[in-house]
C-alpha cells in the first residue's frame, strides 16, 4: 500500500530545515504572497464573499485572524475560508501547468491565517507556504491529468496542502503530520462542475479551512490513516486512473518543485491562456482591425474546449470561462482585465458580435500532449487575409518588477503609502518577527 511514500512527506513536512531551503525559493515565496495579497483585496467585495461573510461573521465566529477588508477577527478557519473565496474569484490567482491547479490560493490563505492567530513569525509563514506549494505541486502531478476530468485539484489537492502548511505552523511532530494527511485526504473534495458559479470558489476556501481543521485535529490526538494517500481504496486510487507516484519520492529542501508554478497576466480561466498568448502575439505583429474579422478558428485540447469553448456571459463567472468572449474583448479593450468582465462590457453589441465570431475547436494532436498546454488561432479577415500562428505551451515569464506592478494595479485604490508598506513588509517577509503588523494593513 505504499505507507512509507505517505510517512516520508509527513516527514519531510515535520522536519522540513528552513535554513537549507535556498535563497531563490524564499524570495519567490514571499512574491507570490504579495500577488496572492493583491488577488484577494480586488476580489474581496465579489457577491461570494460577502455572501460567506454574511454566514459566518453574522452567525457569531469570533477569533485573531483578520478576514481581508473587514474589521471583525474570525477564527483562523473562518479567515482561511473566507479569504480563500477572496483570493481566487479574479481568476488571477497564481497557477501551476503540470499540477493543473492555484497552489498560491491554498497555502497562503492557509499560512496567514494561522500565523497570525499562532503570531508566528515571517520565516514559519513562508515555510509554511512553500510546503503547501510543494506538497499541492507534487500530489497535483502524481493524480493528473485523468484527475482533472472531474476532480477540482485545487479543492482537493488542496486540502492536503492546505495540511501540510497548517502542520508545519503547528510544529506537528511526522506522526501527527501523518495523520493530518490521513485527516484531509479524508475531507478533500471539489467538482470541476462548479465551474462557472459561486460554489467553484468553495472548493478553495473548504481546502484552506479542512486543512487547518485536519492539523488542529490531529494535534489534539486524531488519527487519520497512513495509508490515506496510496491504499487501495485510498485518494490517489479513488481519483485518477493514472497516477504518477514518483512525484512523491525525492523529497529534500534543495529539490524542491513548487516554484514551477506560474503567475497569471489574464482574469480568466488559466485553459484560456495559451490561445490568448497566441491572440496577443498576433495582435503585436500585425494591425488586425477587428470590424474586418471574418471569423476566428481556436483549435486547442480537450479541457480547455470543454470548460471555455461556448460564448457565455450572463455572470461574470461565466463569461471568464468563455474564450470567444475573452477573444472579442482582447482585440476590442485591448486587454483581460477585470474591468472588462462588467455588465457593461459583457451587454456590449459590438463585443457579442465579435465573439460569435469564434470558433473553439478540439485539437487531437493538442489533447494528446496535454498537460502541455497547445493552441493554434487563426484569423480570417473579410479581404481573405489570413494570421494565424500556434503555441506548443504555455511559457510564462514574469520579473519581480511586473509582480509589483500586477499587485499595484488590483489594489489601485489603497493609499500609496500604504501599498508600499505592504510591498516592502511581504519582501521582506522572511526577517519579520510577526505576520501581525501585515495583517493589520490588509483589515
Amino acid at each position: 500500500m505504499q505507507e512509507h511514500i505517505q510517512n516520508e512527506l509527513a516527514s519531510f513536512i515535520a522536519n522540513c530545515d528552513w535554513e537549507k531551503i535556498a535563497p531563490h525559493f524564499k524570495e519567490d515565496a514571499a512574491y507570490r504572497v504579495l500577488d496572492w495579497i493583491g488577488c484577494a483585496v480586488a476580489g474581496e467585495h465579489y457577491p461570494q464573499v460577502e455572501i460567506a461573510q454574511k454566514y459566518f461573521i453574522e452567525n457569531g465566529d469570533q477569533g485573531n485572524s483578520t478576514v481581508i477588508g473587514h474589521q471583525t477577527k474570525c477564527s483562523p478557519r473562518t479567515a482561511a475560508f473566507l479569504n480563500g473565496i477572496a483570493g481566487h474569484v479574479c481568476e488571477l490567482d497564481d497557477g501551476h501547468r503540470t499540477a493543473i491547479g492555484h497552489p498560491g490560493s491554498i497555502a497562503v490563505p492557509t499560512a496567514l491565517a494561522l500565523g497570525e492567530h499562532l503570531n508566528a513569525s515571517g520565516a514559519d509563514v513562508l515555510k509554511a507556504v512553500i510546503l503547501g506549494y510543494e506538497v499541492f505541486s507534487r500530489l497535483g502531478r502524481t493524480v493528473n491529468p485523468s484527475h482533472y476530468r472531474t476532480w477540482h485539484t485545487t479543492g482537493t489537492c488542496g486540502t492536503i496542502a492546505a495540511a501540510a502548511a497548517a502542520a508545519s505552523l503547528l510544529k506537528l511532530s511526522a506522526e501527527e503530520t501523518n495523520n493530518a494527511i490521513g485527516i484531509a485526504a479524508t475531507m478533500a473534495g471539489g467538482l470541476v462542475e462548479s465551474f462557472g458559479s459561486h460554489a467553484k470558489a468553495i472548493n478553495i476556501a473548504e481546502a484552506c479551512q479542512n486543512g487547518i481543521d485536519a492539523a488542529s485535529l490531529a494535534k489534539l490526538g486524531l488519527t487519520g490513516s497512513h495509508s490515506a494517500l496510496l491504499g487501495k481504496k485510498g485518494f490517489v486510487a479513488a481519483t485518477c486512473t493514472e497516477p504518477h507516484t514518483e512525484n512523491l519520492t525525492h523529497l529534500s529542501e534543495d529539490a524542491l518543485v513548487s516554484d514551477s508554478a506560474f503567475y497569471k497576466v489574464y482574469s480568466s480561466c488559466g485553459h484560456t491562456n495559451s490561445p490568448l498568448d497566441v491572440l496577443f502575439k498576433l495582435m503585436a505583429k500585425y494591425a488586425i482591425n477587428p470590424k474586418e474579422i471574418e471569423r476566428i478558428d481556436v483549435a486547442t485540447y480537450k479541457v480547455a474546449f470543454d470548460l471555455t469553448s461556448q460564448l457565455k456571459t450572463a455572470t461574470e463567472d461565466e463569461a471568464k470561462f468563455s474564450l470567444p468572449f475573452c477573444f472579442a474583448i482582447s482585440l476590442l479593450k485591448g486587454s483581460v482585465s477585470l474591468a472588462n468582465f462588467s455588465q457593461a462590457v459583457r451587454t456590449d453589441a459590438e463585443v457579442l458580435d465579435l465573439a460569435r465570431r469564434v470558433h473553439v475547436i478540439e485539437s487531437p494532436e493538442a489533447t494528446s500532449r496535454f498537460p502541455h498546454r497547445q493552441a493554434e488561432v487563426s484569423i480570417v479577415m473579410k479581404d481573405g487575409t489570413v494570421y494565424a500562428d500556434k503555441t506548443l505551451d504555455a511559457h510564462d515569464s514574469t520579473t519581480p518588477e511586473q509582480i509589483v506592478a500586477k499587485f499595484e494595479a488590483a489594489v489601485n485604490e489603497m493609499d500609496a503609502s500604504k501599498r508600499q508598506h505592504i510591498i516592502q513588509f511581504v519582501i521582506d517577509l522572511g526577517k519579520q518577527k510577526s505576520v501581525a503588523p501585515l495583517m493589520d494593513l490588509l483589515a
